[in-house]
């Protein structure tokens, strides 16, 4: 009769924990699930913009109307220039400008 009982009690503490673990596996894939749809929603995905130079556009003035806050304009315009392999400041009307947001 006690080993009846103690097959028992041994039952339901292998009951209890295979709940707790699957209540562990559900928690931790509703957290990764969350997870994964907010992280998109955090960023539009948009990192640089294309400017097309038109009369009496300069790098500055376009770069000026770009640039991050507390930026130095000309490491702005630096920038610009690398990303855009420019070799001068002269800009055509028509050129394509990558401008980057960040």
């Amino acid at each position: 009769m006690m080993t009846m009982r103690r097959k028992r009690t041994v039952s339901y503490a292998r009951r209890a924990k295979e709940q707790r673990m699957k209540l562990y596996i559900l928690s931790l894939v509703v957290a990764l699930t969350f997870a994964c749809t907010i992280a998109p929603l955090a960023d539009n995905g948009i990192h640089e913009i294309t400017v097309i130079a038109d009369t009496g556009d300069t790098l500055w003035s376009l770069c000026e109307a770009y640039k991050p806050e507390g930026m130095d304009l000309r490491l702005f315009i630096d920038k610009v220039s690398y990303i855009n392999k420019l070799e001068s400041s002269c800009l055509s009307i028509g050129q394509e400008i990558v401008i980057p947001l960040d």
